[in-house]
């Protein structure tokens, strides 16, 4: 064990002279060099390796980017490859670099506040490589997004926006306007949401419109990832976590319609419409062009009579007309009211044309 840790830390120190070259070819050398360290279990949290993969990574990107400027042909696959890893195992690096100082005695030493001392030896370095390449990687993201490579855009803008929102990046002077970087959350998130991804689609939107953004439909995309994510739930009956996810997105989101609609929506596959009532009613108290809350509740009110039927199968209608025809008039506003913001709903047409037909029967007009 002592010899395999021995070898590893020369191998750190070989590649450290290796990154530090203005050739291509020994910074990529350094860069192959260094995988080992980056899995061995005596070097794999040592944040000099990281530093050095990264250092490589960015001085062939640099290179090229370069040679590029220059009207000279690159490849664009490895300039987009080095840079996305270059972020990966700076990134990577610097949590690790960042120590806690100890006393002789194994105790933390303390700064003036009483907390522990933290000492770094790579950051210095580490966090203006980062910040200098967070411009290459927005373009690297725009370039994604335009030929609909969702994974690589989705990457790019994630790596865009937690190292231009770091408390490292504003120390430096940089600024993101909160327009901007809602808008790098919104790419992230319609990246990831076309990579089926709904939930960590549903916290780039949500981070997108905390700062403000409001364009492309983000609210629908919201909600949409958040309905789908909670359908992975439903399909496997696990509707315990379903609602548990959906309460923790209502109590940041109070006044959202959708919500809770889908509570409704989860509540009565698991208990049943009485139970999902209450909620479809509020999805409409919130939103009065909200179609499908509408609906929910109307279909809910309509279910609750046909049961009642069901339970009397030999009732006429006149016996079952004093419990049938309040439902209906409640469900009826309901129903009218989804047709009036949605006249295609043919379901929620059929269920009124129902409802008329059996108040019809029963002499009511």
């Amino acid at each position: 064990m002592a010899s395999s840790a021995v070898a590893q830390m020369s191998l750190v120190k070989d590649v450290a002279k290796l990154a530090s070259s203005s050739k291509v070819e020994d910074l990529q050398t350094a860069l192959d060099k260094i995988q080992p360290a980056l899995t061995n279990p005596e070097t794999k949290n040592d944040a000099q390796a990281w530093f050095l993969a990264g250092k490589a990574a960015f001085g062939i990107y640099d290179k090229m980017f370069a040679s590029k400027s220059l009207g000279q042909q690159v490849d664009a696959a490895l300039m987009e490859n080095v840079l996305t890893k270059g972020f990966d195992y700076l990134q990577k690096a610097l949590p690790l670099d960042s120590v806690k100082e100890t006393n002789k005695d194994g105790s933390f030493k303390l700064d003036k506040n009483g907390q522990p001392k933290i000492k770094t030896k790579f950051s210095k370095d580490i966090i203006p490589m980062l910040t200098g390449h967070i411009t290459d990687i927005a373009t690297i993201g725009n370039d994604a997004l335009g030929t609909e490579n969702w994974a690589t855009a989705a990457s790019a803008f994630g790596k865009y926006a937690d190292i231009a929102s770091s408390a490292f990046a504003k120390e430096q002077g940089i600024v993101v306007a909160d327009s901007i970087m809602g808008q790098v959350r919104f790419f992230q998130g319609y990246s990831q949401y076309n990579l089926k991804e709904f939930l960590n689609a549903y916290d780039s939107f949500s981070k997108a419109r905390k700062l403000g953004y409001t364009d492309n439909n983000i609210v629908e995309f919201t909600t949409s990832s958040l309905a789908n994510h909670v359908q992975s739930f439903i399909d496997k009956q696990d509707y315990a976590s379903a609602n548990a996810f959906v309460d923790n997105a209502l109590a940041g989101e109070q006044n959202n319609a959708t919500l809770f609609d889908i509570k409704g929506f989860v509540t009565e596959l698991q208990s049943g419409v009485d139970a999902a009532l209450p909620f479809y009613k509020k999805a409409t108290q919130l939103d009065n062009n909200y179609a499908n809350g509408f609906f929910d509740a109307g279909r809910c009110l309509y279910l609750q009579a046909n049961q009642i039927i069901e339970d009397n199968p030999t009732a006429t209608n006149a016996q079952l007309k004093d419990k049938l025809v309040p439902i209906y008039n409640e469900a009826k506003p309901f129903l009218e009211r989804t047709l009036a913001i949605d006249p295609n709903n043919t379901k929620a047409k059929q269920v009124l044309d129902d409802i008329n037909y059996k108040l019809e029967l029963m002499g009511v007009k």
